[in-house]
């Protein structure tokens, strides 16, 4: 057999190695190092046949692409994963591509796109206990998202139950993270919070910074709804930083729209106007509709606090159709009952 060294004379990679190596970059925040890791993964792959890491490595360039807020590329690299996984009949491998395009779904465009991708995956999944959780934790959020409250508490506790037996830190954080955000709708912010500080817990064991600072935006949120507006404005600028650092794009308007809450909390309507207005604009740029949608909301709150009832009528208007088309109807039915207080159409 030939030695390590002859094995790197002659061009081969041990794309294991490669593939971890992307990972802790990943882990450590340092997005644009694990792309360019990733970017010589797959040329390895492809030189050396190795369709699975190939598979992989096209899945999670594309996770990168689509927290740097380029959807499109993300798409592109979802579609060359999935292409590869169907062709070699690796049925993990599929519902991975197919759980990160529901989760995409999600987040940019609408339920039913989500729901399909979704489903399918976790026919893929049946036989991937893990997997299958993370399909789970998904068909939760839309559940969620529809305002089938109890649904989606099944599908998240469901889950959580399978990543804890599995000893998974990492699942059990993205499990608690929705939990957090299910409490919230349903206006329990103590567990919220209680739900929040696991995850945060869970993120510096599994070292995943990202999701870490996504928990800590959705926390300070509850901490508003509290009333402890400073441990919110401390929670959403670490968040802020947090993924400044790592450069996602995607998240960006969703701090915004938190930091304005904050203002807004401190009376400071025209500074939380102007920070809602950019948040609309990143959302437009990153194709985060329901965030588009929840800063339309907040935006016609600050409109209406600052006397401005046509313009607050105008955002609350568009809000409510933008959640009515992803599907997120108990969105859309809470913002026309806002309309309908300030006197305006329901539409």
């Amino acid at each position: 057999m030939a030695s390590n060294a002859q094995l790197h004379s002659k061009g081969w990679v041990d794309t294991a190695a490669l593939l971890e190596q992307a990972r802790i970059c990943e882990s450590n925040g340092a997005l644009a190092d694990a792309e360019s890791v990733y970017n010589a993964l797959i040329v390895a792959a492809v030189r050396q046949d190795d369709q699975a890491t190939l598979a992989e490595a096209f899945r999670r360039r594309a996770v990168l692409a689509h927290q740097a807020g380029d959807s499109a590329r993300a798409r592109s690299g979802l579609q060359q994963s999935y292409a590869v996984a169907i062709s070699l009949g690796d049925p993990r491998l599929t519902a991975e591509t197919l759980n990160t395009l529901g989760g995409l779904e999600l987040e940019t465009r609408n339920l039913a796109a989500a729901e399909v991708a979704l489903t399918e995956a976790a026919k893929f999944a049946c036989d991937c206990p893990s997997v299958l959780a993370r399909v789970s934790q998904n068909l939760g959020i839309v559940a969620n998202i529809r305002g089938d409250h109890g649904s989606a508490e099944a599908y998240y506790r469901r889950s959580l139950v399978a990543y804890e037996a599995l000893g998974d830190a990492h699942g059990s954080a993205i499990a608690q993270h929705n939990l957090g955000m299910l409490a919230a709708d349903r206006g329990d912010h103590l567990q919220a919070v209680s739900h929040y500080e696991a995850c945060e817990n869970l993120t510096v064991i599994c070292g995943d910074s990202h999701l870490g600072a996504l928990s800590l935006v959705n926390h300070a949120e509850a901490l508003l709804a509290l009333g402890r507006p400073a441990a919110a404005r401390n929670a959403i600028e670490t968040a802020e930083r947090t993924l400044q650092a790592q450069g996602a794009n995607f998240d960006a308007a969703d701090v915004q729209r938190v930091l304005a809450l904050c203002d807004q909390g401190d009376g400071a309507l025209y500074q939380a106007e102007a920070r809602l207005l950019r948040a609309r604009e990143l959302a437009q740029m990153t194709d985060a509709r329901l965030t588009e949608a929840e800063v339309g909301r907040d935006l016609g709150r600050v409109y209406a606090g600052t006397g401005r009832v046509d313009e607050a009528r105008r955002a609350l208007r568009d809000a409510a159709q933008t959640f009515a088309e992803l599907g997120a109807t108990a969105d859309a039915g809470a913002t026309r009952q806002e309309l309908a207080r300030l006197g305006g159409q329901s539409a």
